[in-house]
């Protein structure tokens, strides 16, 4: 009997059970962490360039060793929180107007029981949570929102009541940032509706009102930014069951501030708007240097930083372990990723795999970019000394200026003419999100020019019916039929309908 051949793609959800973090945590960690190491690593390399060598005299600006290597800071601030509430605005707004139901679920695995801070909340204000609600006393302009369930919230209601009851300003602060994204969200929302609809009727003769649009917009360096000082540059507190209301909720709203930017944060624009400068230094040194030096950091935090489950990464259980179980039943023809580490290959060399062609499509911590000739380097032993300046080569939410090296193409062309040769492509941890449309156009062609079979394994922790999943990911795809899409929901335990997922192929 010939065994089927299957391509695999993995995205990051698929790696979240050996401990890798979430996206949004993995942006939250690598805006918080310390850059000082990175930036000495990169003035280094710097410093050694021949100033008489080519890359020396027509790239670089003068007097390059001697100038001040900068990173990304509180000043980029502005722009995170733009981009976050341009393009994530509904997930800021399902957040807020999920608030008890978020709270309840962080209380369920926090630092202390949901009765815990009751007591402490009922001590307090003599008071229990939920007694007293605001939704009465507070009411935004009709023009921004009719209803808003946030201020019906029995948790946000305490935030307000204990302020009352005891002024301080860090909790001042933390009900502002609530606020702040709330206002930010709604704005958005108001601002792109207007400046879409500028004039509701317009003659079609004359085209001067096609040529006025845009001209509304959100003062960001006033929204969302309190959020973010408090989420990046303030550390978390010990509390326990004897500590008092003001700090425990402190650390709460410290908390539910972190998982907000943890699922909305979008740091696209920031990266947009520096990458093209890895290729003109001369004219945006500061620009340069903070994308080549944030992109140091990415690859240091993923191999030193994210706190991987090493028992499980060596013995598993896990979908890459799952693999090597498989290889007997079904033939694993190739595998695509988005995920920087090696961990595939490290697992498939343990166990004796090493037939597999493995592409990563994002970049990984084993490639360097050379900007300066526009090509990947796949060991650091090829950079030639004093002569070149390499980054690693890792797309994050943007950066697809190196997709036009010809290394990269051929891993495009190479990995899609590998999945055409399958009889089926099995997709894990993937989100199909808008900043990967060079990747989902590559499965939009398997589907609807080659007819393939993809088998999507979507983690349902929503209990989203499978007909409204076939309609999420056929507009995510932007397909016309799902007659060749195959939705699998997926638990936390790797199982479908009770039993382990490749059962499903």
């Amino acid at each position: 009997m010939v065994n089927k051949k299957i391509g695999f793609f993995f995205g990051a959800g698929a790696e979240m059970g050996y401990g890798l973090p979430s996206g949004g945590r993995f942006a939250l960690d690598i805006f918080k962490g310390s850059k000082s190491e990175d930036r000495e690593s990169f003035r280094k390399q710097i410093s050694s360039i021949d100033t008489q060598s080519q890359i020396a005299t027509q790239w670089l600006p003068d007097n390059f060793k001697s100038r001040r290597i900068n990173v990304f800071g509180k000043g980029n601030f502005e722009e995170i929180i733009s981009s976050s509430l341009e393009q994530r605005r509904q997930s800021t707004l399902n957040y807020l107007e999920h608030f008890d139901e978020k709270v309840e679920a962080i209380l369920k695995d926090w630092d202390i029981s949901a009765e815990s801070l009751r007591n402490a909340f009922q001590l307090e204000t003599g008071l229990d949570i939920g007694d007293k609600l605001y939704s009465q006393e507070i009411a935004l302009n009709k023009k921004l929102a009719d209803q808003v369930s946030l201020f019906e919230s029995e948790y946000f209601s305490a935030f307000i009541k204990l302020l009352e009851k005891n002024p301080d300003n860090t909790l001042k602060k933390i009900i502002t940032a609530f606020l702040e994204l709330l206002l930010g969200a709604l704005g958005q929302n108001l601002v792109s509706q207007l400046n879409d609809e500028l004039f509701e009727k317009a003659p079609t003769t004359v085209n001067i009102f096609d040529d006025i649009s845009g001209i509304f917009n959100i003062n960001y360096s006033n929204v969302g930014q309190i959020g973010m000082e408090i989420v990046i540059e303030e550390s978390r507190e010990e509390i326990s069951d004897s500590s008092s209301a003001n700090k425990i909720f402190v650390e709460l709203g410290k908390t539910i501030l972190e998982q907000i930017y943890c699922e909305t944060l979008d740091y696209q624009s920031l990266i947009d708007s520096h990458f093209r400068y890895l290729y003109s230094p001369k004219s945006q040194w500061a620009k340069f240097t903070k994308i080549a030096v944030f992109l140091y950091t990415v690859r240091r935090y993923i191999l030193e930083q994210a706190k991987i489950d090493d028992d499980k990464l060596e013995n598993g259980p896990g979908f890459y372990h799952d693999l090597i179980n498989l290889k007997d039943e079904l033939s694993i023809h190739t595998i695509g990723t988005t995920n920087y580490n090696n961990f595939i290959s490290d697992i498939f060399k343990k166990h004796g795999v090493e037939d597999v062609s493995i592409y990563h499509l994002n970049g990984s911590v084993h490639d360097y970019y050379d900007p300066y000739k526009n090509r990947i380097i796949r060991d650091l032993e090829e950079v030639e000394n004093n002569k070149q300046i390499v980054v690693p080569f890792i797309f994050t939410q943007s950066g697809v200026k190196p997709l036009t090296s010809i290394t990269m193409s051929q891993r495009y062309v190479e990995l899609y003419e590998k999945f055409k040769e399958c009889d089926s492509i099995a997709i894990i941890g993937y989100g199909f999100n808008g900043d990967d449309g060079h990747i989902n156009g590559m499965f939009r062609s398997l589907i609807e020019e080659d007819q393939k079979d993809i088998h999507i394994f979507h983690y349902n922790s929503d209990n989203s019916s499978l007909t409204v999943l076939q309609r999420k990911y056929k507009n995510k795809l932007r397909i016309d039929s799902t007659n060749k899409l195959h939705i699998h929901p997926i638990n936390g335990s790797r199982l479908v309908d009770g039993e382990i997922w490749f059962e499903s192929l």
